[in-house]
């Protein structure tokens, strides 16, 4: 986990997948699925989806085990699997301050409009904290060039249960020069020889006015820059089609609860 990477690097290979007329053969397919019935609840029943795209997994994903399907994977098997992604298990960090989020991700897989939930899919969630940095990497722009190749805050995966779902707990994220608000997600179902069977990569994205508040309202987000970059100018958030927005509920002086549902093709591997 020693490349130097640069936040350009996200953009760079965010314009090459999507910038490209070659779309089909360069983006394997996502679906965002709105299930019926509660927004914090998920069921076993199908529900009607809607088709997203697969984006770039971005420079700063950090593996737990080897995947043949990502060209130079950065793995470090400290990365654990967790429902509380908050604390630094590798280091001496601690916990990382800012705004609970208690983020809810039901996973289903598509076919003709509508979503049935994939049991035992791995999920991996990874993110910046309230100033913008990356644990468990070293880059340029990230931390102003540190190693924190010895840390590994605000990453972990866990197991859909029988109805598709993972609950994590983290803060909401940070923002960084360059992008708008998000998380990443890579989502994994294995055969039964532990082989990749379908993978999927996207990212996460929140309503710009309650990052704005939030990030008022709460001192661990203060910066001595401002926000540049909302949705509607981050080219990941364009290449979506539709984007994945997080539905929140909560406040932004106590915390917020998020629900999404992401759907996926069976059989279908995108890398990202």
């Amino acid at each position: 986990m020693t490349k130097e990477f640069t936040r350009r690097d996200v953009i760079r290979v965010g314009s090459v997948i999507f910038a490209s007329g070659a779309m089909g053969a360069l983006q394997a397919f996502l679906t965002g699925c709105n299930a019926t019935g509660s927004s914090t609840s998920s069921s076993s029943a199908s529900g009607s989806c809607v088709q997203s795209t697969n984006v770039t997994r971005g420079p700063y994903f950090i593996d737990n085990q080897s995947d043949p399907n990502i060209t130079g994977d950065d793995v470090d098997t400290s990365i654990p699997e967790r429902s509380d992604i908050r604390s630094d298990t590798k280091g001496s960090t601690g916990t990382q301050s800012g705004l609970p989020l208690y983020l809810n991700i039901t996973v289903g897989s598509y076919s003709n409009g509508s979503c049935s939930p994939i049991a035992n899919a791995q999920v991996h969630i990874w993110h910046c904290n309230a100033l913008g940095v990356y644990s468990d990497v070293q880059g340029a722009t990230n931390g102003n060039g540190a190693d924190l190749t010895g840390e590994n805050f605000l990453r972990g995966y866990q197991y859909t249960d029988a109805n598709g779902k993972v609950s994590f707990i983290t803060i909401y994220p940070g923002w960084y020069s360059g992008r708008a608000v998000h998380i990443h997600v890579k989502v994994r179902v294995f055969d039964s020889s532990g082989n990749v069977a379908t993978e999927a990569t996207t990212q996460l994205f929140f309503d710009d006015s309650i990052s704005t508040a939030v990030y008022a309202a709460n001192a661990d987000y203060s910066r001595s820059s401002s926000r540049g970059i909302l949705n509607s100018a981050d080219s990941i958030y364009a290449a979506e089609s539709p984007a994945l927005l997080v539905s929140l509920t909560g406040s932004d002086t106590t915390s917020y609860t998020g629900t999404i549902s992401i759907g996926v093709a069976t059989g279908s591997i995108y890398g990202g």
